[in-house]
């Protein structure tokens, strides 16, 4: 299960507005104890130039960057958050082929710049698959 404040998701949302038809990215910052819960959104810039409108690529220095920041404020990086412009919000190949089983990945389909889905998925390293985590919204 993954916890998120409906303000944290609400700004999630914006982003993947403000972006489409590309997609966006970001990193989630926060714990991952008895219960995963975002603290903080770290929107980055899709690296992805070629490709935008179905892929996107978070570079390691902006990953780094936001690590280090995270673990200043004694957090961590516990996922990621990505569009997918009119597709559903299930993992695509490449999603599963970049895949880290530690993160939770918020997939945002957003629909003709509208209608938004919301799902979170973790990869099952075992099933070499992607499982669907329940998102409760506080």
């Amino acid at each position: 299960m993954l916890g998120i404040d409906n303000d944290k998701l609400c700004f999630i949302k914006e982003l993947v507005k403000k972006s489409y038809p590309l997609e966006c990215c970001g990193l989630l910052i926060g714990t991952n104890t008895s219960e995963k819960r975002v603290v903080e959104v770290c929107p980055v810039q899709n690296k992805n130039f070629e490709r935008a409108h179905d892929r996107y690529v978070i570079e390691k220095s902006d990953f780094e960057k936001v690590d280090k920041e995270a673990v200043k404020k004694g957090l961590q990086i516990i996922g990621v958050y990505h569009s997918h412009p009119d597709h559903p919000a299930v993992p695509s190949v490449y999603d599963t082929e970049h895949a880290c089983s530690w993160f939770s990945y918020i997939i945002v389909a957003i629909e003709k710049g509208e209608k938004f889905d919301t799902k979170s998925w973790v990869f099952n390293e075992g099933k070499q698959q992607f499982e669907e985590e329940v998102i409760k919204v506080c």
